[in-house]
């Protein structure tokens, strides 16, 4: 007779046996691919670009400015002319040497009164030919003007420390001696609208074929 003790041992292997049979190995973890994160994409505005100013071309691009002196001629007739200052004026006093008194003017409705001062030197060694005052033209806002003359030449406008420059034109005859003790200084009087204002304003003058200036009066 097998004793008991042995027939529990047997029986305890085979149920150990029979264990590691039925068991498998485990498989290894495959480690996971990281999940890829999709991003929608944004929808930006259409862009929209700032609409182009075209600047309005200067009407005399290179014009000299006020008090900058242009000269012409030779060595021996050497003109120099200066447009030295401008003052505006609604209206103005005027001296008249027939009454020994002021007079007042008054523009078209709508206009006023624009004074161009300029001076002429001859700084050559000859006596010179004076510009006409015709070869001063006005321009602004697109249109043109020509020197307002009235009354007599000898103009004093209260305010206005210099004569019209028609009186020293016609007082010489049109010509001037050289050296800066006979520069000739005196005013342009144009009329023009209230609405052109001397940064919008160009003095054009034209002495010869060869010779002209412009002067920005602003």
């Amino acid at each position: 007779m097998v004793p008991r003790f042995l027939l529990l041992l047997i029986a305890s292997l085979l149920l150990t046996t029979l264990l590691a049979g039925c068991g498998g190995s485990v498989p290894s973890q495959v480690p996971g691919t990281p999940a890829v994160r999709t991003t929608s994409a944004t929808t930006l505005p259409p862009t929209t670009e700032a609409p182009q100013v075209t600047a309005s071309p200067e009407p005399f691009p290179g014009a000299l400015t006020l008090g900058s002196p242009y000269r012409y001629g030779r060595e021996d007739i050497a003109m120099e002319v200066t447009v030295y200052k401008v003052k505006v004026m609604d209206e103005y006093d005027w001296w008249s040497p027939k009454w020994g008194r002021y007079w007042n003017t008054t523009p078209k409705k709508g206009n006023q009164f624009l004074f161009a001062l300029v001076r002429l030197v001859d700084r050559g060694t000859a006596r010179a030919r004076l510009p006409s005052q015709s070869m001063f033209v006005l321009h602004g806002d697109g249109n043109s003007y020509v020197q307002t003359s009235d009354r007599d030449n000898s103009l004093w406008i209260k305010g206005i420390d210099v004569k019209q420059y028609d009186f020293y034109f016609d007082t010489t005859a049109g010509w001037i001696d050289p050296g800066e003790s006979n520069k000739v200084e005196g005013f342009l009087l144009y009329e023009v609208p209230a609405s052109l204002t001397p940064d919008h304003a160009y003095l054009e003058a034209t002495f010869s074929s060869k010779a002209a200036a412009v002067w920005e009066l602003g």
